[in-house]
């Protein structure tokens, strides 16, 4: 028998697959991952904004890290897709 846990985990997936939801839901899961896929530093010093469409915005606090992370965009899509096992970020914009 499944814990209470598990089944409210089942029950949510189940309304997401069948509400149509799914993208919206891994959208939002993207904010809330930002900062396990990157570094504390990075973390401390982004925010994430918003995610539509794929296109991912993060705030950063200076034109340094900015560069840095401009640099780097193309391996931040691919950690973030691959802990989300699907692709949904497709851009990301710093400001």
């Amino acid at each position: 028998m499944k814990n209470n846990e598990q089944l409210l985990k089942d029950l949510l997936q189940q309304f997401i697959d069948k509400s149509g939801r799914q993208r919206l839901y891994d959208e939002r899961r993207v904010l809330s991952l930002w900062t396990e896929v990157v570094e504390p530093v990075v973390a401390q010093n982004t925010q994430c904004k918003d995610i539509k469409n794929g296109v991912l915005t993060v705030k950063v606090t200076n034109a340094a890290l900015r560069f840095e992370l401009l640099a780097r965009k193309s391996e931040i899509i691919r950690r973030l897709n691959d802990r989300l096992g699907v692709e949904v970020v497709k851009d990301v914009i710093f400001r």
